[in-house]
């Protein structure tokens, strides 16, 4: 599965969503990994799932607002 496969298959589920905000794969991308965090998954292995070389990246994503990334997350599953 390439890049632009994931980018597809985020959008069209966006639409199933009626998501009706500018969104991107990157958007649910930091949703994903903010939620992650909030759930309390260890920080090494969201670290790992997003592919990031310093843990200090990881980190940044506990910064994000939290209602905004729990409702996208909820309103897409897969």
């Amino acid at each position: 599965m390439h890049a632009n496969d994931v980018c597809r298959m985020v959008k069209r589920k966006m639409r199933q969503a009626e998501l009706r905000e500018e969104l991107s794969a990157h958007s649910f991308r930091v949703a994903t990994i903010t939620d992650l965090i909030d759930q309390g998954i260890d920080i090494s292995d969201v670290q790992e799932l997003a592919g990031h070389a310093d843990a200090r990246t990881t980190k940044l994503y506990d910064r994000t607002n939290r209602k905004a990334t729990r409702n996208l997350v909820e309103r897409i599953s897969f």
